[in-house]
């Protein structure tokens, strides 16, 4: 098996403060959440059964997050959707005329 080099990871962090660092890999983190997913994926087999139940606690939560996020774009979509709607309907008096939004 060939040997792989580590990778580097370019980090900005403020003075002052430290990213969190994966203490199986190294690999800088910006935050405990990111460490805790981090480990759950790259590092299951290593984890103790505290911090798998910590990982999947913020998988979960993560999931949710993503949901509620996935919700809020969609009505967004269909708010846009029917504005635009709404303005050709006003803008033009027969719909299948283009002509009728173009400014003369």
């Amino acid at each position: 098996m060939t040997d792989r080099p580590t990778p580097t990871y370019e980090t900005d962090v403020p003075p002052g403060e430290s990213p969190a660092e994966c203490p199986h890999c190294g690999r800088p983190l910006e935050s405990d959440r990111l460490l805790v997913l981090h480990e759950g994926i790259d590092h299951w087999e290593r984890l103790d059964d505290e911090r798998r139940e910590q990982f999947r606690d913020t998988y979960r939560d993560e999931n949710d997050d993503l949901r509620v996020f996935r919700l809020k774009l969609l009505g967004l979509l269909v708010v846009v959707y029917f504005a635009f709607l709404f303005v050709y309907s006003w803008q033009s008096n027969d719909p299948y005329s283009v002509l009728t939004l173009v400014p003369v």
